[in-house]
């Protein structure tokens, strides 16, 4: 497969608009594909246009090495793209388009790694198991039907393509979202004590837990992951000026580590909301949006170890541009560590999720397990989302000798 044959895999994914999950039709195109290099994959299809896809090259043995990336991208405002989101436009080095980064990119190049083992027929003492889910972006949905399958009962270890860039990430924080509604009485503004007023409530309700997560948080924190954090990313209330609101609702996201986990959380957050309706006219209700746990893998596993013998070279070959180079010393200064380094190949924790947390289910402590992905890990949910070229085609390099490698 030549390096114009290869970009039309990707131009073809990026074309795909799977901002609202509607997987299924890029499913198909992947499968038609893997099939033409006589690979034989499964579609599962989970309503709504929306879909899983499994395929395997090997010996159909252990170890099974599994691979994994999601077909959906976040969603996009197309009219504050300079160019349309569904078309790849490749421009000073770099690649435009949604997913390219996060994680059609990563996708593409797991999937065009496999084709080429595959094609060259090489021998794997092992299984190669590509696993592309539905619904990351969202509520996971993909990837908890597949762990209920039993997908990853015999696996030995996961590797999942996100951005990351020239480093890995072995461990990866939880997730509790909550949705908190107030509920009140409607009144003239003039006339407060007629009513309850929802929005007040929803704030000094949310107050209060923040207080309680905040300070727990504190004081168990993970010496691989932190602290559990906190914020409050919506909030709807109220329908004009002059009306006290009935009603208010807020969205909150929690980041956990196993020292705070997601059971101790959901538990303090209902705690708070029990005892503020027993002192409080209205009624505050809770609904939980998403529970992934964290997972920690082992930072000296064989996995790693490849990636780092494997990956260092291109690393270090590596040019970044001055705005690049800016970004790093943010993030130095802000989480201690520069993502732009091309003289060490450093192995982090993640505060973000992954479908890692429903795939390993009953194996989040320990595993071999590694995020790593073409992609500058600051691009994902940008407008005009980018990707280097020279990253992406080095790491379909890396993919293949990776998986030789291990298996």
């Amino acid at each position: 497969m030549n390096k114009e044959e290869k970009l039309a895999i990707l131009e073809k994914l990026v074309s795909f608009n799977t901002s609202e999950g509607n997987e299924l039709a890029e499913a198909q195109y992947l499968q038609d594909l893997l099939l033409e290099h006589g690979i034989e994959s499964e579609i599962e299809n989970l309503g709504n246009h929306e879909a899983n896809l499994i395929a395997e090259i090997g010996n159909g043995q252990k170890p099974v090495f599994t691979i994994s990336g999601h077909l959906d991208t976040v969603a996009v405002d197309v009219d504050k793209w300079d160019t349309d989101p569904f078309t790849l436009v490749r421009k000073d080095g770099q690649m435009y388009g949604s997913g390219v980064t996060d994680m059609k990119g990563g996708t593409a190049a797991l999937v065009i790694a496999m084709i080429t083992l595959k094609d060259a027929e090489f021998p794997l003492n092992g299984t190669l198991r590509l696993v592309l889910t539905a619904g990351e972006e969202s509520n996971m949905h993909g990837s908890h039907q597949l762990y209920a399958d039993g997908a990853m009962n015999d696996s030995d270890t996961l590797l999942i393509a996100e951005p990351t860039g020239y480093r890995t990430v072995y461990a990866n924080k939880g997730e509790v979202d909550f949705k908190i509604t107030a509920q009140g009485k409607a009144a003239h503004s003039s006339r407060p004590n007629f009513g309850i007023n929802a929005i007040q409530n929803l704030m000094d309700v949310l107050e209060l837990i923040k207080t309680k997560v905040e300070a727990r948080a504190e004081q168990n924190q993970d010496d691989v992951l932190g602290k559990t954090t906190f914020t409050v990313d919506i909030f709807k209330g109220g329908i004009q000026i002059n009306a006290i609101p009935a009603n208010a609702k807020a969205e909150i996201n929690t980041r956990i580590v196993p020292e705070y986990s997601n059971d101790e959380v959901m538990a303090d957050v209902k705690a708070v909301v029990d005892e503020f309706n027993q002192t409080h006219a209205g009624e505050i209700e809770i609904e939980i949006l998403m529970n992934i746990p964290p997972v920690i893998g082992n930072p000296e596993s064989k996995l790693i170890k490849d990636i780092i013998k494997i990956a260092t070279s291109y690393m270090k070959n590596t040019e970044y541009t001055p705005s690049e180079k800016q970004q790093g010393k943010e993030m130095q200064a802000k989480q201690g560590f520069n993502p732009f380094s091309n003289d060490k190949f450093d192995v982090l924790s993640g505060a973000g999720g992954t479908d890692a947390s429903e795939l390993l289910k009953d194996k989040l402590m320990g595993t071999n397990y590694a995020v790593f992905g073409p992609g500058n890990p600051l691009k994902m949910h940008q407008t005009n989302e980018y990707a280097s070229e020279q990253m992406w085609f080095d790491f379909i390099d890396i993919y293949e000798k990776l998986f030789k490698e291990y298996l």
